[in-house]
């Protein structure tokens, strides 16, 4: 249902919600519409932090009640909500301008960090994998640290992370893999490799349904393609990755997104735009990233072997290794986690 938002001389509309599906409204925002909230979010009396947590119960968003812009409703909802530039706009119409709540804005980009994940592996690090435990089980139960940082953790005797000098936020659902990264965000700067190792490895155990926070850090997976990808759903994984691609135009994250889409279609037997993935990924990394064109002879090297062109395949991946017959056999065995590619 559309409601008419006057102020003053202006009108605007906004997308009148009834219920409490955040998620839904989560939706509506990311089309770019506004919202008018109108059922009052259930409050824990004891953690009632209205309106921040409804604001980040739905992400990347501002809210202010309706009564701040025209005067009508009760003193906290109806709420307005939108992106945070149409808030801004409405409450630019209000003599007395309020101040809308906004979320805290999403990390999307995380490859100044890379050095932690493209390492060999580790020995383990104790306090990483507890910091990575109980954050994932903080997430699962709805709710982010707020200031994650290496000095914000405790650790008792039997090595449980313990959560000091919190800022805990309270969500009225499930926080987005963008909120969960942006969460972790704080604590990057601290680890070593082995550190994060430690710390991936505590956080998918502990919460084994969610695979997207770590994979949105890694590989800057916005859509799910890499799940997608590990599970063998290459149809999946190509549809997600086009997805990504529609936006993306960060050089260097559109070679990665082309390189995996292109064996993705391979394995499907599209080997046609296999190739021509393939082939853009390649152009693309020598004129804007060159110091990743090499790596990309493992992708060029499935994508032929799909077309039955084994000889080129193999003179494809002497980039890669000194053994490229060995590599392009275990390349071509049925049962192989093709690798993904981490630029």
């Amino acid at each position: 249902m559309t409601f008419l938002l006057e102020l003053g001389a202006t009108r605007v509309e906004a997308t009148e919600f009834a219920g409490t599906d955040l998620p839904a409204v989560r939706a509506l925002v990311e089309r770019g519409e506004i919202v008018l909230l109108r059922d009052e979010i259930p409050q824990d009396g004891t953690l009632d932090q209205w309106p921040r947590d409804v604001a980040e119960s739905i992400g990347e968003c501002a809210v202010v009640p309706l009564s701040a812009l025209t005067g009508a409703g009760g003193p906290r909802y109806p709420l307005v909500v939108g992106r945070r530039e149409s808030i801004r706009f409405l409450c630019s119409y209000v003599d007395r301008v309020p101040v809308p709540c906004e979320a805290q804005p999403v990390v999307t980009d995380y490859r100044e960090f890379r050095h932690l994940w493209v390492s060999d592996p580790q020995p383990p690090d104790p306090d990483g994998w507890a910091i990575g435990s109980t954050l994932a089980r903080m997430h699962a139960r709805d709710v982010l640290h707020g200031d994650a940082h290496r000095g914000n953790w405790l650790f008792n005797r039997d090595g449980t992370a313990l959560v000091h000098d919190p800022r805990p936020v309270f969500l009225h659902c499930r926080p987005s893999a963008e909120q969960c990264a942006t969460d972790i965000r704080p604590l990057l700067p601290s680890l070593t490799p082995a550190g994060w190792q430690s710390f991936r490895l505590g956080y998918r155990r502990s919460w084994p349904e969610e695979g997207r926070v770590i994979d949105l850090i890694q590989l800057s997976d916005l859509t799910g393609w890499a799940a997608a990808f590990r599970a063998g759903e290459f149809a999946r994984a190509v549809e997600l990755t086009a997805g990504q691609l529609e936006t993306e135009d960060t050089p260097i994250v559109r070679v990665m997104l082309l390189a995996n889409r292109a064996m993705a279609l391979s394995r499907t037997g599209r080997h046609d735009e296999a190739l021509r993935d393939c082939l853009t990924a390649l152009e693309l990394a020598k004129r804007r990233c060159p110091h990743v064109a090499n790596g990309l002879g493992i992708t060029l090297a499935v994508v032929l072997a799909g077309q039955g062109r084994r000889s080129e395949a193999v003179n494809a991946l002497r980039a890669v290794t000194g053994d490229p017959e060995r590599m392009l056999a275990e390349l071509e065995r049925p049962d192989v986690q093709l690798p993904i590619m981490n630029l």
